[in-house]
């Protein structure tokens, strides 16, 4: 048995604070991403750092990733790379023992090879009785099975 997967993602990477600590240093920051995605299974379809405080990204990744897990290990990467790189730059931005550099929270939307519309689209015309066929009465409407 196996399956076929196509799973891409939009991520938005923001810095503590907000601090435009992304500017400045951009092909240092793409080139610790980088580093991230050699070590990992993931692949980055593009990339663009936008005033200084927050990364686009496009990814995609096998099934076996975790969209936390996935962006926990980029965020930990690219910060070692970049504290290793560019600590005095850094240092305007955050102070103290601990390196800083991200928000602790993400944004994260999936992405594909066809639209919204085309999937509700495609269901929508598949064989089957739909959910507007079932009984009106049926408060608690069932998951539908071929037998």
């Amino acid at each position: 048995m196996g399956s076929k997967t196509v799973l891409k993602y939009h991520l938005i990477l923001t810095t503590k604070y907000r601090r435009p600590a992304l500017a400045g240093i951009e092909q240092s920051v793409y080139q610790a991403i980088r580093a991230a995605e050699e070590l990992s299974e993931f692949k980055i379809l593009a990339m663009q750092i936008e005033h200084g405080n927050h990364i686009h990204l496009a990814i995609r990744t096998p099934p076996n990733y975790s969209i936390s897990s996935l962006v926990n290990r980029i965020k930990a990467i690219s910060t070692t790379r970049l504290w290793d790189t560019e600590a005095e730059h850094l240092r305007h931005h955050y102070w103290g023992t601990r390196h800083k550099l991200w928000h602790g929270a993400y944004w994260c939307s999936t992405t594909g090879n066809v639209s919204s519309a085309t999937v509700l689209d495609y269901i929508k015309h598949q064989d089957g009785p739909s959910e507007h066929t079932q009984d009106p009465r049926n408060a608690n409407p069932a998951i539908h099975r071929r037998s």
